[in-house]
């Protein structure tokens, strides 16, 4: 060792150090890569439960979504229903009912000449007794 020189030892150590910080980067780096591989294969099981929620979730609102039309549905057939009802009860003119056309008539000859009522209530008993003859023979 005496024909070393200070530079040779000093090279001869830098090398060794080189060596042992060569080991402990290589050391360092497999540690990093099994970190990174868990935590990937951690966020690869989370997304995958995420995945399944969301499909759970979007499962039970379509349910949901199909009884709410349903309900909207027939909730828009009774109101049109109702409309329909309105329609034809108030703006299209109903059929003529000759019942209600005598009876109209009958009220108003009572009013014009009420000494004719009894005759008219005489009329009118015979026309109820000759109906509920015929209802009988039914």
């Amino acid at each position: 060792m005496d024909n070393l020189s200070i530079f040779d030892v000093i090279s001869f150590l830098s090398s060794i150090a080189s060596l042992i910080l060569a080991i402990v980067a290589i050391l360092a780096a497999k540690s990093s890569e099994k970190e990174v591989r868990d935590n990937f294969e951690k966020t690869q099981r989370v997304m995958m439960e995420y995945q399944e929620r969301t499909k759970e979730v979007l499962a039970e609102i379509d349910k949901k979504a199909e009884v709410i039309e349903r309900t909207v549905s027939e909730s828009q057939r009774q109101l049109m229903n109702t409309m329909t009802n309105i329609i034809n009860e108030t703006v299209i003119p109903k059929k003529v009912d000759m019942g209600e056309q005598l009876g109209m008539q009958f009220m108003q000859q009572m009013f014009s000449n009420p000494e004719k009522a009894n005759e008219m209530m005489g009329g009118l008993a015979q026309m109820m007794k000759i109906a509920e003859m015929q209802k009988d023979k039914k």
